[in-house]
């Protein structure tokens, strides 16, 4: 195939969600929409600002978690494809609300925005714990999330309690404050640094580019277009931590 990229011709028909996560958790499966290694890989692991992935030929590498988070104003990922769940003999535990109740009838309709935002589930009222059948009310269960029909959800363990192991929601495409250990890509030369300690009363920073220490222009690495992207890098990712930590002493000075 030109330009040596390897798509897979046996992806399958992708998932029944196809709006882009807005949280990152172990078991789901996305395709690269650029570089040269795209091949779909399933997140075995969070790693703080990083994600553990496995490649379908075996390979494994890591993403950062701001690139797989990005998506479009219309849901879409900016950098990956949604592209489902690896299957659980026990399925994941996911969040469900509740829509609708029928007492007489003894059912309720719940939806699972992870499998489906617009999903209308009809379940026996007796699943649900004690205070849960109301509506509006909000807890987890297990269900097949690779699922392509209602019949196919398997739904069962259904608690109060939420689901463990999620990411955090997505930030800002790129950041406005520069911290140790953010990785930046110039656009002129594709050059990649990484940010070193950070002084935030001088004009520069220090960067490893991979063979020394240079000093970059702090400026220039926070500037943005307006369509909030850098204007001369591209953030790839890392110390999204210590930018809350400095975002947290700052409000307190405040």
């Amino acid at each position: 195939m030109a330009g040596g990229h390897t798509l897979n011709l046996k992806q399958g028909p992708g998932p029944r969600n196809r709006r882009h996560p807005v949280r990152i958790r172990q078991g789901q499966r996305f395709f690269p929409l650029s570089g040269v290694n795209r091949r779909r890989f399933t997140v075995t692991r969070l790693d703080g600002e990083w994600v553990a992935i496995e490649r379908e030929d075996g390979s494994k590498g890591r993403v950062s978690l701001d690139g797989l988070l990005a998506c479009d104003a219309a849901g879409a990922g900016v950098n990956f494809r949604f592209h489902g769940w690896r299957r659980l003999p026990r399925g994941y535990r996911t969040d469900f609300k509740v829509l609708a109740v029928e007492p007489r009838a003894g059912r309720c309709v719940i939806s699972l925005p992870e499998w489906d935002p617009g999903s209308q589930v009809e379940v026996p009222l007796s699943e649900l714990p004690q205070g849960l059948g109301v509506v509006g009310a909000e807890g987890s269960c297990r269900a097949d999330l690779t699922a392509k029909s209602k019949g196919e959800l398997s739904l069962h363990g259904f608690s109060a309690a939420k689901p463990r192991g999620l990411s955090r929601e997505g930030l800002r495409d790129h950041p406005d404050l520069l911290v140790q250990g953010q990785e930046y890509r110039r656009r002129q030369d594709r050059k990649k640094f990484r940010i070193l300690e950070v002084d935030p009363d001088s004009p520069t920073v220090p960067a490893w580019s991979g063979r020394r220490v240079v000093r970059l222009e702090a400026g220039r690495l926070l500037a943005q277009g307006s369509d909030g992207r850098g204007l001369y890098y591209t953030y790839l990712g890392g110390g999204r931590a210590g930018a809350r930590r400095r975002r947290g002493k700052a409000s307190r000075r405040t």
